[in-house]
């Protein structure tokens, strides 16, 4: 009854400020929590590796979504730079982009990410908000700006480190793939035949998720078989607007990188027993991929790591692969904590 009460509450809140076109402000989980002070290793000199942001529900051209970017091209100039950035969709509000010729793409695309630091290929998912336009004009606007990678609304990249190990990235279009026999078949077949390290799967709608809507049965039935039969180590997702990191499922880490659109396009985010880590209020998961190490860390608006999680594999050499890691800084500790 509590709980009801509460979830009442907090919609008539919400419905008082959306009618007087106020910006809903939620209580930030992750700054009520005693969190253990961040501590990313770095890697061994000579180690191959390469650095990279991932963020989605962007597109408003606000304040928010700009102070964001800001903290993405400050995190992306330390450790010599990131190799790609990648958004997991509503890459434009509230209707996506009519046309190449739509002004969106200098307002909220070119004149905001255009820090030298960001000038790199940004591989492109859809989100629901950018179905509501012409999903193919994000296709086509590839060719026009190389920069903006997106062959097609879904496909793959290869990419492959200097020791050789290779990094697959498979980009789903999640509005519509539950209806599309012919995505899934693609995907299953794509995720079967590569041979590559890791697997990273993303797209805009998340399978498990806690903060708003909670986990989406048709994905988890139609994508979870897939991932968990071919290996894939990380799907990452947007939709809700937070950060967000659940405990494994069969393997697979799910995590929602919804928060690029900055207090503006803020959701709830709910601390449960499967969470290891969430945040609302703005920000983006950079990651550092290696040979035996995936890392995560989830940054907020400010530019500072407030939390950092380590995925594993067993070395090639056969010896022992150390335990995943976290580690997170206190809300309260200065923009220099950890990394």
């Amino acid at each position: 009854m509590l709980a009801m009460t509460r979830a009442l509450t907090l919609l008539v809140v919400t419905l008082t400020l959306a009618a007087c076109g106020a910006t809903p402000r939620y209580p930030d989980p992750a700054a009520e929590r005693a969190l253990p002070p961040v501590e990313v290793a770095p890697l061994a000199p000579g180690t191959a590796h390469e650095r990279f942001i991932a963020f989605g529900d962007w597109g408003t051209g606000r304040p928010g979504q700009r102070q964001v970017a800001a903290a993405m091209a400050t995190w992306a100039r330390r450790d010599g730079g990131v190799a790609f950035l990648l958004t997991v969709g509503d890459n434009f509000y509230p209707r996506g982009v009519a046309s190449l010729d739509d002004p969106h793409w200098r307002e909220t695309f070119e004149e905001v990410y255009d820090d030298p630091a960001l000038a790199v290929p940004l591989y492109v998912s859809l989100g629901n908000h950018d179905h509501k336009g012409d999903p193919d004009a994000q296709v086509a606007y590839g060719r026009r700006n190389p920069r903006w990678v997106m062959p097609a609304r879904h496909y793959e990249v290869v990419r492959a480190l200097a020791d050789g190990t290779t990094v697959h990235l498979f980009a789903i279009d999640s509005e519509v793939i539950q209806g599309d026999p012919a995505q899934v078949r693609w995907l299953d077949e794509a995720l079967g035949a590569s041979t590559a390290r890791w697997k990273v799967v993303f797209g805009h709608h998340p399978l498990y998720a806690r903060s708003k809507r909670g986990p989406d049965a048709g994905m988890i039935a139609l994508l979870e078989p897939l991932f968990v039969r071919h290996g894939v180590d990380l799907y990452l997702a947007g939709h809700d607007h937070v950060l967000e990191l659940l405990q494994p499922k069969q393997g697979v880490h799910y995590v929602v990188t919804g928060a690029g659109g900055g207090v503006e396009r803020m959701g709830p985010a709910n601390w449960t027993s499967d969470t290891i880590y969430t945040s609302t209020g703005g920000g983006f998961v950079g990651a550092r991929v290696s040979r035996d190490e995936l890392l995560l860390e989830f940054v907020r608006e400010t530019g500072r790591t407030q939390f950092a999680y380590a995925l594993h594999k067993a070395p090639l050499d056969g010896a022992e692969a150390p335990a995943e890691e976290n580690a997170a800084a206190p809300e309260a500790e200065a923009a220099g904590a950890g990394r």
